[in-house]
């Protein structure tokens, strides 16, 4: 269930942590713009038009919001009040 950091090189631990950090960035920012407006992600989902579920995977970092279509990092941009740079970023 957890990587073996332990067993695992410095190198690649390392490398391990920074994907990590760099997928709970995206995570914290695209909740944190939700979060500023104090919408709920059913609210935010129904105002884009982007799937509930779709959503929730963006914020766990289960999916990774700058490979989403075009379309979808606009709409959430839209219903969040901000530019779509500033929730990839």
């Amino acid at each position: 269930m957890y990587p073996a950091y332990h067993t695992a090189s410095e190198e690649k631990t390392m490398d391990e942590l920074d994907a990590l950090l760099q997928r709970r960035g995206s995570v914290s920012r695209l909740q944190m713009y939700r979060k500023r407006l104090g919408i709920s992600q059913q609210e935010l989902a129904e105002r884009s038009g982007v799937n509930l579920r779709t959503l929730q995977e963006y914020e766990v970092g289960r999916k990774d919001l700058r490979k989403a279509a075009a379309k979808t990092v606009l709409a959430l941009a839209g219903a969040l009040w901000c530019s779509p740079s500033e929730l990839i970023m």
